[in-house]
This record gives structure tokens, C-alpha cells and sequence, in this order.
């Protein structure tokens, strides 16, 4: 396969994001948020490891609480 995926009759790219250290837990939230502007053009996939799923709970956590 090329990278693209067929969606009716347009073709996507496809983008694997992999996240695996707390520093790019909110790099990566900014990416996702960035990137979802282009959710009829690109299929985006995310990857975490479990250090990398603990570390985002917390970041999230804790911009909630500074949203509130």
C-alpha cells in the first residue's frame, strides 16, 4: 500500500503519530488538535506506549483543572 486509503472516491493519507516519552505528551495534544483541521485528507492514527498513556492522564488532568 502507498500511504493512501480510500474513503468513496477521495484518497486519504495516512499518518501514524507514535508517542512514547512524557515530554511529547503535549506536543502531541497540540498535533492531534492541529491536525484535525485536515480529517477529510488525512486518516491519523496515534500509537502510545503505557509510560506514554500515564503521562497523558496526568497532562489531561491538569489541563482541566487550569480550565476550570
Amino acid at each position: 500500500m502507498n500511504g493512501k486509503v480510500r474513503k468513496g472516491r477521495k484518497m486519504r493519507k495516512r499518518l501514524i503519530i507514535g508517542m512514547s516519552g512524557a515530554s511529547g505528551a503535549p506536543l502531541t495534544i497540540e498535533l492531534l488538535k492541529q491536525l484535525q483541521q485536515y480529517k477529510e485528507i488525512i486518516e491519523i492514527h496515534l500509537i502510545v506506549t503505557k509510560g506514554a498513556e500515564m503521562t497523558l492522564e496526568q497532562v489531561l488532568s491538569v489541563m482541566e483543572e487550569n480550565e476550570t
